[in-house]
């Protein structure tokens, strides 16, 4: 039981990290993304056009800066309580590692 729980710990947490990865990866190209807008804005003449795209931009950098938080402070999280359904296919696991294991077959 406590390698179930183990192997469900770590499988939650390959998960999360995962995520991070990809949120990570989504703010990095979002930050090329603006600053390109950012760019092709410094050649417009004031106007309607541009003060929609300052208007975006003031958005996309709120989002981005929220993506970039989330990146940048990983942390390990603990899972929640695991439930029996949850256990259950790596207790299978287990039991069928256990039986076909050469270990299991070495009786004294």
């Amino acid at each position: 039981m406590r390698n179930a729980h183990a192997a469900y710990t770590h499988a939650y947490r390959v998960k999360r990290l995962e995520e991070q990865t990809g949120t990570w990866h989504k703010a990095k190209r979002l930050a090329e993304y603006v600053t390109a807008v950012r760019e092709r804005a410094t050649s417009l003449t004031p106007g309607h056009e541009l003060t929609e795209i300052k208007e975006w931009l003031t958005f996309a950098e709120a989002h981005l800066q929220e993506l970039i938080n989330t990146a940048t402070t990983p942390t390990l999280p603990m899972p929640p309580t695991p439930s029996s359904a949850d256990l259950a296919p790596l207790l299978a696991q287990q039991a069928f590692a256990n039986r076909t294991s050469p270990h299991s077959q070495m009786r004294p």
